[in-house]
């Protein structure tokens, strides 16, 4: 049963820094100007994090086969405590991660938009392949008298 409460324990403190890693990503993506660097920094700390979560997820179902419960534990105060805690925090990180995605679904709009502003001026050629100015291209003929 110790390690059972251990676990749960670890769980809650993950999903817990879990929840400041998603909130620091939220302030980045609120910012005006997403810094490339610190995002991707950030989506390495929560893959980690999301594996560890799905790691002590397993080992709680591993005791729950072994001591024959389940959730929510109702017969058992201290272990039902920490998973109303498991519960709580996991809804507000599906919800802030909801968010989340819909701040870089905007970020992703707005980038998608603006190379395609960038691709479009480079349709007008100022140079040629070797590097000279090229002559621009004249719309009407020559009339020479």
């Amino acid at each position: 049963m110790k390690n059972f409460i251990k676990t749960m324990d670890t769980l809650v403190e993950t999903l817990q820094a879990l929840d400041l890693v998603i909130q620091h990503e939220q302030t980045l993506l609120c910012s005006g100007r997403v810094n490339g660097m610190a995002l991707q920094t950030i989506t390495e700390q929560k893959s980690s994090l999301l594996t560890t979560v799905d790691y002590l997820d397993g080992q709680r179902r591993q005791h729950d086969v072994r001591l024959k419960q389940t959730a929510p534990y109702s017969r058992q105060p201290e272990i039902a405590d920490r998973w109303k805690s498991i519960v709580t925090l996991t809804q507000k990180l599906s919800n802030i991660n909801r968010h989340n995605g819909l701040l870089l679904d905007k970020q992703l709009t707005y980038n998608t938009q603006a190379l395609s502003i960038l691709k479009a001026s480079q349709t007008n050629k100022f140079y040629g392949p070797n590097g000279q100015a090229m002559q621009p291209k004249q719309l009407a003929r020559k009339i020479s008298v």
